[in-house]
């Protein structure tokens, strides 16, 4: 990927041409092409919403309480919107 560059040339390592890309993720941040943030907010708020969705009987529950729903939203799917990893797995 070339961020900011003046030069449309390709990149060639040993006179072979290397594959470019839009966007690639690096510790959990999806980093474009334009450099702007738009794209990883997207990706975040979409896995929290799938973490928040798969745990819909957590939140329907009457038996647990609101203390233990808060920790659950916490640690499951605020953990996605700031630090969007890949490897977050939901309880």
């Amino acid at each position: 990927m070339k961020i900011n560059c003046a030069s449309s040339k390709p990149i060639k390592i040993n006179d072979k041409k290397l594959e470019g890309i839009s966007s690639f993720v690096y510790l959990g941040s999806t980093v474009s092409v334009n450099g702007g943030t738009e794209e990883d907010i997207k990706v975040r708020i979409n896995k929290a919403q799938v973490a928040f969705n798969l745990l819909k009987k957590i939140w329907n529950s009457h038996v647990i309480s609101s203390r233990t729903k808060l920790r659950i939203f916490n640690s499951n799917v605020k953990s996605f919107l700031l630090y969007g990893s890949e490897k977050h797995k939901v309880i």
